[in-house]
């Protein structure tokens, strides 16, 4: 399996949410930035739906990356071209632990 390390070419931001307390007690949700790095992003699939009288359409995508030394999971967001990422699945593509695929759906309401 030959991968072109330049098709690395899009920059994405994976981040979690965590909940903490503020001075008065109240929980807020911060993200916190688990990784910044270039990937290859593909479009995979999408579709039109009809959800309770609303127009849905849902975008399935591939991020191709070098395998980080972080921990990713499906908890966390993808954020890429300003928009959120939930992410779905997660690959060792090629089972040598050189690349991670990750497949994450953008739901536009």
């Amino acid at each position: 399996m030959q991968i072109n390390p330049g098709n690395f070419d899009k920059k994405i931001e994976i981040i979690k949410y965590e909940v903490q307390k503020d001075s008065d007690g109240f929980e807020n949700k911060t993200e916190v930035t688990i990784l910044n790095t270039w990937a290859q992003v593909t479009n995979t699939s999408g579709t039109e739906i009809l959800r309770s009288n609303s127009d849905f359409s849902e975008v399935k995508t591939r991020f191709l990356m070098r395998t980080p030394k972080a921990e990713i999971t499906k908890d966390m967001i993808i954020k890429f071209k300003g928009n959120a990422y939930n992410i779905t699945y997660i690959n060792d593509y090629g089972y040598d632990k050189k690349y991670t695929e990750i497949i994450a759906e953008l739901v536009i309401k």
